[in-house]
């Protein structure tokens, strides 16, 4: 078929058009998305020489924060044994000695007893026992946030089982105090990766840290 002056010019329109879009699409930014955690828990146990260690993701393509925030759980610290820990009865064989008490003295003197060998057995199930922490403080990245965390919720700081801040609305808000830190303090706390929080006290403690993380971020 052979092609017309009009024909021609139609197709150069088009081809023209479809380039410009090309164009035009690949100068636009790419749209960015956001990531919103809400409640997610985590639980961990320590002690006075182990803290409760917990990490939190926070992707690269970071933008900014739109909140950053988690509340601490205090629960009975829990053994996968049952009985509270207790072993079962287990019989006990010691061999004969012939012992002659003459007054103070024994007879033979030293002396001693030997049992057969035997096993206490362990019952399967959970067992709580309670936790008792004092002394209790956050750090973020190695940076000790406890006094900021304490002045923003004057209502009574964590020192025993229960939830921490208790109202049900109110978290500790790591963007709130993010401006009384110093600004290395902050930039570390605040840099996306794998971010660091350990909480630490005194005692045997069951910990759960509740996340509510939201931010924006590039959608490559």
């Amino acid at each position: 078929m052979r092609m017309t002056y009009d024909s021609a010019l139609n197709k150069m329109a088009e081809r023209i058009a479809d380039r410009t879009e090309e164009n035009r699409q690949s100068q636009l930014q790419r749209r960015n998305q956001v990531v919103d955690i809400y409640g997610m828990e985590f639980t961990r146990q320590g002690d006075s020489s182990h803290p409760a260690t917990f990490y939190i993701s926070v992707s690269p393509d970071l933008i900014y924060y739109e909140r950053f925030e988690f509340k601490i759980i205090i629960q009975p610290f829990a053994m996968s044994i049952g009985g509270d820990g207790a072993t079962s009865s287990a019989s006990v064989v010691v061999n004969d000695t012939s012992l002659a008490v003459n007054n103070s003295s024994i007879t033979p003197n030293p002396h001693r007893h030997t049992t057969e060998e035997h096993n206490h057995s362990l019952d399967a199930g959970v067992s709580l026992f309670s936790s008792s922490v004092t002394d209790f403080e956050i750090w973020v990245e190695g940076i000790d946030i406890t006094p900021y965390l304490k002045a923003q919720y004057s209502g009574g700081w964590i020192d025993g089982e229960g939830i921490f801040p208790s109202s049900d609305l109110d978290n500790y808000d790591i963007l709130e105090i993010a401006g009384q830190l110093l600004p290395w303090q902050k930039g570390v706390i605040l840099q996306p990766g794998y971010k660091k929080v350990e909480l630490k006290g005194n005692g045997l403690f069951n910990a759960t840290l509740v996340n509510y993380l939201k931010y924006s971020h590039v959608n490559r």
